[in-house]
């Protein structure tokens, strides 16, 4: 039997044709139920409305799947995480996908962990620790299809930094808000640099009339040895056009 969230999840991802069984909509609930328990010690979001954390975290975590065609069981990784969008959504809908969690907060992390094992998923992995360091470790350097990251850093910063975990011929997506042409723009020069090329930018609304936006970018050569940059500097120093 489902509860009003499970209703309210199902009925609102449908108005922008998301498919959410009623198994899904179950897992989904239970995960909003971590967020809502670990929140009160750890600062995961600060929506506390149904609808709104329906519509701003997982349905524009789900959008991702919908506008990208992401083939079958490939490695993707979510860098700045945070209470784990847009990869968890991402894998409770695409179960075939490897996920890799990047965050550098401790206490998220951990959160992370608890809420994977609490909701069962498979080939789910949390990486503690910062990007800059990541990103030169022979382990996780171009070892993935896809890079994603729904933090609020500028797009040149989030070049740097998601760039180097991109295979040949993979993509990084950055979740960004409805007008991502001044941080393009700014970061014209930027993705030659780190061996990236934009795509495409797919501006797209959530319900109740969010406006959204997909910057997409190939990798295209292999990203110099020198980026990222060590801890704090893409932050400080952003790279710019060149």
């Amino acid at each position: 039997m489902k509860n009003n969230f499970e209703k309210k999840l199902i009925e609102i991802a449908k108005r922008v044709n998301i498919e959410i069984d009623e198994n899904g909509a179950a897992i989904y609930r239970q995960y909003r139920n971590e967020i809502e328990i670990w929140n009160k010690k750890v600062n995961l979001t600060s929506i506390k409305d149904e609808e709104e954390f329906i519509v701003k975290h997982i349905i524009d975590s789900l959008m991702v799947l919908k506008k990208i065609e992401i083939p079958y069981g490939v490695k993707i990784i979510d860098i700045g995480t945070g209470a784990g969008f847009p990869g968890i959504p991402i894998k409770i809908s695409r179960k075939d996908l490897n996920v890799y969690l990047l965050d550098s907060n401790k206490k998220k992390t951990d959160f992370l962990e608890n809420a994977i094992k609490n909701l069962g998923l498979k080939e789910t992995y949390v990486l503690y620790g910062r990007a800059e360091n990541y990103g030169k470790n022979v382990h996780f350097r171009e070892k993935f299809d896809y890079a994603f990251a729904r933090a609020v850093s500028a797009l040149n910063v989030l070049l740097e930094l998601c760039l180097p975990f991109v295979k040949l011929g993979g993509f990084f997506v950055a979740l960004k808000g409805k007008e991502p042409e001044e941080e393009i723009v700014q970061s014209r020069g930027v993705f030659e640099i780190l061996g990236g090329e934009l795509r495409d930018v797919i501006y797209y609304e959530l319900p109740f009339e969010i406006k959204r936006s997909l910057v997409v970018v190939e990798k295209v050569g292999k990203t110099p040895e020198k980026y990222p940059r060590r801890e704090g500097m893409p932050e400080k120093k952003p790279l710019f056009m060149k």
